[in-house]
């Protein structure tokens, strides 16, 4: 594969950065350079400090302390545009693709070699060459919404190296990626790195961080606590520079419900049949149930219906045909799906779960405002409704207790934390977690499906729908797989077969097994 950069390499330095929210520091302030023909990995827990660092490098925000300097000349960001100018370029988390465009349109957005007139013929030529030239190529014509994660993600990398990025910051680029997908990205940013550009990666996967950097750094409350050669660094030396209290922040879970202790039948889903938002058949008359004290593991690979069940069974997206119900009770709205006790973690938590521009406050009673414990009628108690809030961060362990502060400034384990402390307090019969630790360090994970295993252990009915197999083989007492919209096996969760559940998700019938 080759891979060609737009010439010489350029070096980033970051020297005595602080940047605050209020009474939050998320960087103390410390020095730090990226060199060109690297890959330099980031790494730390969430909270640590790692994005809001990236962030202003990037220019998306502005240091309160510090320089910033790029290829040996001091600069000052006041917006990304002037960072790509400056020939840095960052990929985040979450895709900023234009859905209903196809790849050669979403490529010529913002692009400045473009005039004002040019054909569709032209615009899939000049994204065939972007594709060709960085080694990710992507059919141009496709529109970006049929692609699947890994190749809108190679779509994002591809907008950002065509503007002319030379060092390119990628956030948590695998954590929606397949496997294989992963080691394709993986291999790509070697190859972008031997040709000279300065790649920054920020991960909280560390055997991913092992097998692609050339140097690790770490970040811990906002300062640097390591800075070393790959060939000085293992897995156990990482993870002590990650957290502090090491060895605790990973507790195994514990294990599955035992058959007995399984309750009544809470979550029920009959006959379902849905379509996608392109008009494609999505679920085909899928029926499965979930009781009380049972975590059920739905597997699939992305794009086989898990996107619409979700929705369905929240009550946010209406099925053609079949019923969900929640103790009997038929659920055809959020409404019905919050009187009949359904706690909902989905897993875009900052576009859907949470609410970024309010405070923790806020967003903790979200699901019940309406309620005396915080309001007087029409009007929201605020001392109440803060004091619960503040329980609420304490019972999951928040970074801050300044309930006041907004969740834009939470860092993404901070924020699931939240979520996932809101949907399974109170009066819950049944939860919904979908990629609940999608993006978070082994901490933050830990500490969600601690809260998850709590529930079921309550009584809950939690039906777990997530991409990491390990995770869903580690909490589940029974699994689900699907595959173009129908259930295609069923396993016990102790007694799970790997290699046949991979089978099925891939497609193979169980008639069709060797």
């Amino acid at each position: 594969m080759a891979v060609v950069t737009d010439g010489g390499g350029v070096s980033l330095e970051l020297t005595g950065i602080v940047k605050r929210f209020g009474d939050l520091t998320a960087v103390s302030g410390f020095d730090i350079s990226f060199a060109p023909g690297q890959v330099h990995a980031l790494l730390g827990e969430n909270g640590a400090g790692k994005s809001t660092l990236m962030n202003v490098a990037a220019g998306f925000l502005t240091p309160d302390v510090g320089e910033i300097v790029v290829g040996g000349q001091q600069v000052l960001f006041g917006s990304p545009k002037d960072a790509i100018d400056a020939g840095i370029g960052m990929v985040h988390q979450h895709f900023s693709l234009v859905e209903q465009f196809t790849v050669a349109q979403n490529l010529a957005i913002g692009a400045r070699d473009i005039g004002k007139l040019i054909s569709s013929k032209e615009l899939n030529t000049r994204a065939a060459d972007i594709g060709e030239k960085y080694g990710l190529g992507v059919n141009p014509s496709k529109v970006v919404g049929s692609l699947s994660v890994g190749e809108k993600q190679r779509v994002e990398i591809l907008r950002t190296l065509s503007r002319g990025a030379k060092v390119l910051i990628l956030d948590e680029p695998t954590a929606v990626l397949t496997p294989e997908e992963s080691e394709q990205l993986c291999l790509n940013l070697r190859a972008m790195a031997e040709a000279g550009a300065t790649i920054i990666f920020i991960s909280h996967k560390l055997n991913e961080v092992l097998s692609v950097a050339d140097h690790v750094s770490v970040m811990r409350g906002g300062v640097l606590v390591d800075s070393l050669e790959r060939s000085r660094c293992d897995l156990e030396s990482l993870a002590k520079s990650m957290f502090e209290d090491f060895g605790t922040s990973a507790e195994k879970p514990r294990s599955s419900s035992s058959a007995s202790s399984v309750g009544e039948e809470v979550l029920a889903v009959r006959g379902i049949r849905a379509r996608d938002d392109r008009g494609a058949v999505a679920l085909k008359g899928l029926s499965l149930n979930v009781h009380a004290r049972e975590i059920v593991g739905l597997v699939g690979v992305a794009g086989n219906g898990q996107q619409e069940l979700e929705q369905i069974v929240a009550g946010i997206r209406k099925p053609d045909d079949g019923t969900v119900s929640i103790h009997g009770t038929q659920v055809d709205n959020v409404q019905d799906a919050l009187k009949a006790g359904l706690g909902y973690i989905p897993e875009d938590r900052r576009g859907t779960g949470l609410v970024p521009a309010q405070p923790i406050w806020l967003n903790s009673i979200l699901r019940i405002y309406k309620k005396d414990l915080v309001s007087k009628g029409l009007i929201i108690k605020t001392r109440k409704a803060k004091e619960y809030a503040r329980d609420l961060a304490e019972l999951v362990n928040l970074s801050t207790n300044d309930v006041t502060t907004l969740v834009q400034h939470l860092s993404g384990g901070n924020a699931q934390k939240l979520l996932a402390g809101r949907e399974l307090s109170g009066d819950k019969s049944a939860v919904v977690a979908v990629n609940p630790t999608q993006g978070l360090d082994v901490k933050a994970a830990a500490a969600v499906r601690e809260r998850l295993l709590q529930a079921r252990d309550d009584g809950l009915a939690v039906l777990l729908i997530s991409a990491d197999l390990d995770e869903v083989v580690l909490l589940s007492d029974r699994i689900v797989v699907l595959y173009e919209g129908s259930v295609v096996g069923e396993f016990e969760g102790q007694h799970a077969d790997l290699d046949e559940i991979g089978r099925l998700m891939g497609g193979e019938s169980r008639d069709e097994r060797p």
